[in-house]
């Protein structure tokens, strides 16, 4: 019995609106473009003005694993979150940031700067994430919920805000 062929994720726009960035840390040149879709960044190219070297390579490999992230629903915080404050050389005082532990530090901190409404989950009120639970339904299209929060619904693409922490238990507590 054959398998059906998988459907392929829609293609990207033929256009996208972009903004470039140019940055300095300690004396290294670079520039941010990013491609966004409805305040949301979609694309993330990281260029190096020195041609060649082990940065440059590196920082257009991670960019390509954010482009992928991105693409998969992967929240810019997280991105921003795991990233910033990142150490290691080149590093040094910016223009825009104060210092600068790193490249990667002073990108991923401009991009929650430039972008800091990007993984709000509705868009008519950004301040405002839609808590989906366990057992719920999805708020935007009514899929049952059976995905982890902080993830994209399969479905539509919303994001499920995580659960509130557990209330303190009551009683004598145990101190060790």
């Amino acid at each position: 019995m054959a398998t059906p062929p998988i459907d392929p994720s829609p293609s990207p726009p033929n256009e996208w609106e972009s903004v470039t960035h140019r940055f300095v840390v300690d004396r290294h040149e670079g520039y941010v473009i990013v491609a966004a879709e409805n305040g949301r960044p979609v694309h993330l190219d990281i260029r190096m003005a020195k041609t060649g070297g082990v940065l440059r390579g590196l920082l257009d490999s991670l960019a390509v694993s954010v482009c992928l992230g991105l693409d998969r629903g992967v929240p810019l915080s997280d991105y921003v979150a795991a990233l910033a404050h990142a150490r290691f050389e080149p590093a040094g005082w910016t223009q825009e940031m104060g210092y600068a532990s790193s490249v990667v530090d002073y990108v991923f901190r401009w991009l929650a700067s430039r972008f800091p409404r990007a993984d709000a989950s509705d868009p008519g009120d950004p301040d405002r994430p839609v808590e989906i639970r366990e057992g719920e339904t999805c708020a935007t299209c009514g899929t049952p919920v059976t995905w982890d929060p902080g993830t994209p619904c399969p479905e539509c693409g919303q994001i499920a805000a995580p659960p509130p922490p557990a209330a303190p238990r009551e009683g004598p507590q145990l101190v060790a």
